[in-house]
C-alpha cells in the first residue's frame, strides 16, 4: 500500500474513533511500526492529527474540557431523555443502583423515578431531587463538599462512602466514548469516582449520547472490558460498536 493510501486510511480511522495506536495501524496495514510513525509525522505536519505516545489522536474530536453545566442542560435534552428511557432495560426493581452526576444522570433519574422501587445511590443533588419528588425508591445520598455549578458532592468523604457500597447496576456518565480510548472524562476527581463505582458494581453501563461518540477526554475511566456496555440514544459508529462488542459489552438504545 502506498503512503498516500495509508494516510487516507489513518485519517478515516481517526474520524471514526478519535484515537488510534501505532500497533493497531501497523497490524491493519501490514507495515512496520516505523513506517506508521513516519506517516503520523507527515499527517501531523498537515494538521490532520496530533501524535501522542503510542499513536495519535484526532485534532477535531479530542476535547480539553466540556461545556458548563448550564450549557449542557440546554443541549441534547431529547437525547438524554432517550437514554433515560433506555436505562429501564438494564435495571430491575429491588436492585441497588448508582446514578452518576451530570445532566444525563438527572434525565435517567427522571425516567426511572416513577416506577423504580429499589435503592438509588448518588452524589448528585439533582438526581436526589428527582428521586425524592417522584419516586418511592429508597434514596442514599453520599456526603461531601458541594461542587458549585455542578450540583454534586465531591471530595475524599464522597469517594470513601461510594467505595464502601456494592451496586447491582452502576449508571456512569462520561465526557466521551471512543473505540480505542474507551470511556473518558474531563475531571480527575469525577473519573476516579466513576472507576471506583464501576469496580464495585455487578454491572456497570456508560451513559453517553451520540454527541459524545468518538470524543476523548483527559482522564480514562476504564477500557471496554471494565464495563458491561453503553446506554446511548442511537447506534454508535461501526468502529466504536465493534470495540464494545469485542470486549463482550452490550449496546442499549431506543
Amino acid at each position: 500500500m502506498l503512503a498516500d493510501q495509508r494516510c487516507r486510511y489513518i485519517v478515516r480511522v481517526l474520524h471514526s474513533q478519535a484515537s488510534v495506536s501505532t500497533l493497531e495501524l501497523s497490524r491493519a496495514l501490514h507495515v512496520s511500526a516505523e513506517t506508521i510513525r513516519r506517516d503520523l509525522v507527515r499527517l501531523e505536519r498537515q494538521g490532520e492529527l496530533r501524535r501522542v505516545f503510542g499513536g495519535a489522536v484526532s485534532v477535531t474530536r479530542q476535547r480539553k474540557s466540556e461545556p458548563s453545566f448550564d450549557r449542557r442542560s440546554a443541549i441534547n435534552s431529547d437525547k438524554k431523555r432517550a437514554i433515560g428511557e433506555a436505562c429501564r432495560d438494564v435495571v430491575a426493581d429491588a436492585e441497588t443502583i448508582f446514578i452518576d452526576v451530570g445532566t444525563t444522570g438527572q434525565a435517567v433519574a427522571a425516567a426511572l423515578a416513577p416506577t423504580f422501587t429499589g435503592t438509588i445511590v448518588t452524589h448528585s443533588l439533582l438526581v436526589a431531587i428527582e428521586v425524592a419528588e417522584g419516586s418511592t425508591a429508597e434514596l442514599v445520598l453520599a456526603p461531601g463538599r458541594m461542587r458549585r455549578g455542578e450540583w454534586s458532592l465531591t471530595g475524599a468523604a464522597t469517594h470513601e462512602f461510594l467505595a464502601n457500597m456494592r451496586y447491582d447496576v452502576a449508571l456512569v456518565s462520561c465526557g466521551g466514548v471512543d473505540a480505542a480510548a474507551g470511556p473518558t472524562d474531563f475531571d480527575f476527581d469525577d473519573a476516579e469516582v466513576k472507576r471506583t463505582v464501576a469496580q464495585h458494581a455487578e454491572r456497570a453501563y456508560v451513559l453517553a449520547d451520540s454527541s459524545k461518540h468518538g470524543v476523548v477526554g483527559r482522564y480514562v475511566i476504564g477500557d471496554w472490558y471494565d464495563v458491561s456496555g453503553i446506554v446511548t440514544d442511537s447506534a454508535p459508529p461501526e468502529g466504536l460498536a465493534a470495540s464494545i462488542w469485542s470486549a463482550g459489552g452490550e449496546i442499549h438504545h431506543p
